[in-house]
Parts: structure tokens; sequence; C-alpha cells
């Protein structure tokens, strides 16, 4: 009885604790820096304009109040924390000018974007990356897909030896591929390859236990608190933190390495241990372990792990 007790009683403490970091990192802090804050406001709302473009008719002169927060906004933000923002406001506020400029539109609001292009060019040098793409899905083999996702297990029979960086930065830029709220892009990774600072880590994971000394490179994937904000905003670093590490193991896949996801479900305290042996700053979420290398041979053993009917887990509603 007191174990239960004490169970539902450190739920609360968890809880608190969740509460305050939120409170103290998430986009409406005063106590984080504001050019963080301003980079994921910005980025935000250029996306909507993106995304006012991406539908199939497009409302003339949609989101004016948008578009002149975008235009505001970039003027007071500090380009050189991030050129990302200015990048993505600015390829928008093109975009929008050539779609009305294809319909034939006029109005003051696009003579102010026009002039305001015209101020940026200089600054930042076109061509600037944001607004709408061509996307086609011809040509696009979904048998490779399917087999690559088909394919993926979780390996923990690898090489204790360190991948060459410039891969591993390939396959990172492959995740970021992964789709992010709004395109705020708030997932983090942190890539370990000295042996005892990856045994430290391990440890305190604590679920590697029969092959922990076979790996050689380890990812902390964390989610950068700073980009939520709003109590309806409090799990969504989660959830965006598991789209990109899914995206990372099947990277990690076609790269031609094995790779185990490792739960970090843990308490403050081993989280705090965790960042401060990892060097991660105190406002990134941790999300989970990914140990990954080489395989110890071209052919391995891996867990079963059947997976349910899809009649079990799915619903087809009307």
């Amino acid at each position: 009885m007191l174990s239960r007790i004490a169970k539902v009683a450190g739920i609360f403490s968890e809880a608190l604790r969740d509460a305050v970091l939120f409170l103290r990192f998430n986009s409406y802090s005063p106590f984080v820096d504001r050019s963080k804050r301003a980079f994921y406001k910005i980025i935000i709302e250029a996306h909507t304009i993106e995304k006012g473009l991406s539908l199939q008719q497009p409302r003339l002169l949609f989101g004016k109040d948008k578009v002149r927060f975008v235009m505001a906004a970039l003027s007071r933000y500090d380009i050189g924390y991030s050129p990302v923002p200015a990048h993505m406001s600015l390829g928008a506020l093109e975009a929008y000018l050539n779609y009305h400029a294809q319909a034939g539109a006029s109005d003051p609001l696009l003579d102010e974007i026009r002039a305001y292009l015209k101020q940026w060019e200089a600054r930042l040098p076109k061509p600037w990356k944001g607004g709408t793409r061509e996307y086609s899905f011809n040509g696009q083999a979904a048998g490779d897909l399917q087999h690559l996702i088909a394919s993926r297990s979780s390996v923990r029979t690898l090489r204790n030896a360190p991948i060459d960086p410039d891969r591993i930065v390939e396959a990172i830029s492959l995740a970021q591929q992964a789709p992010s709220q709004c395109n705020r892009q708030a997932t983090r990774v942190h890539t370990y390859q000295d042996p005892a600072r990856i045994r430290e880590l391990l440890a305190l994971q604590g679920g590697s236990r029969g092959f922990a000394e076979s790996v050689g490179n380890l990812f902390v994937v964390s989610s950068d608190i700073c980009a939520w904000g709003g109590p309806g905003q409090r799990n969504q670093a989660y959830v965006d933190g598991a789209l990109f590490a899914m995206c990372l193991l099947l990277a990690c896949r076609s790269m031609g390495w094995g790779a185990c996801p490792l739960n970090l479900a843990i308490d403050h305290r081993t989280e705090s241990a965790i960042r401060r042996a990892g060097g991660i700053p105190d406002g990134e979420r941790l999300i989970l372990m990914i140990a990954f290398g080489e395989p110890s041979a071209p052919d391995t053993r891996v867990a079963f792990s059947p997976r349910r009917p899809p009649a079990e887990i799915a619903t087809l509603h009307a």
C-alpha cells in the first residue's frame, strides 16, 4: 500500500517539475533569449503564408495581417542568430507576390511587399529558400520505401568503431525531412563517440545491458522547449522529437548501419544527470537515445517482436 502511495506521489512530483521546466523555457518565458523566441515566432507566421500558397486555389490577398507581421518582425530580427527565418519569410513573400502577379491582382499590400523585398536583396541575396516548390508522385519507387520501412529492426550487434562524422551529418540531414509543427525544427541531435562518455550516458539510461560495450556511436535526441508556448503545446516536444527520431532510425538503415532506440522513461533527476554528462542545455527536453554503428556482421540476429494484426489497432470510421 505504501509503495502505491509513493508511486502516486512521485507522479505528482514529476508532473510539477514538468510544469516548472516548461514555464522556465517556453516561448513566452522572459528568461529565454529574445533572438531565439523571435526565430520560432517568425518561422511559425511565415509558414502560415506558405500553407496558404500551397492550397489548390488560394484566396486572393489572404493573410494580410500575417504578411505585415512577418515583415515587421523580420525587420527587428537579428539575422546573425540564424538566416533561416529570413530565407523562409522572404521566399514566402516573394511567392505571395508572384502568385498575385499571375492572377493580375493589385493592392497597396503588394506594393509594400515589392519594396520590402527590394530592400532585403542587398542584405540577403537570392535565391531565398521559402515559399512553395513543385512536387510530383511520378518516378517515385514506392516499393523501395516499403522495403526500407519493413526491413528496419532494432540491431544490438554493432561494431564498436566510430563512424565518419561526415556520414553522420548526412544521416541527420536525411532525418531533417521529418515534419514538424509549423516547420519549427526544434529537434536537436547530440552525437557521442568517446567510449567513456558513451558508457556514462548508457549507464544513466539503464537499458543497454548486454551490448553497451559494442556501442561506438550514440545519438541523444532532444527538443528545444522554447519552440513551444501555451498549455496546448506542452507535449509537442515529444511529438516532433519522436517523428524526427523515426526518420533518423530509417536514415541509419539507409546508410547500412544498425541502430537501436533506447527509451528515456526517466525521472527529472536522471534527466538532469544525462544533460550534465552529455553537455546538453537545460532548455532541451530529452526524447530518446539511439545506439548506432556498422553491423558486426552482414547477417545477424534481431528480436522477432511480432506486430499486432492491423485489425487490432485500426478503426476505419465512415
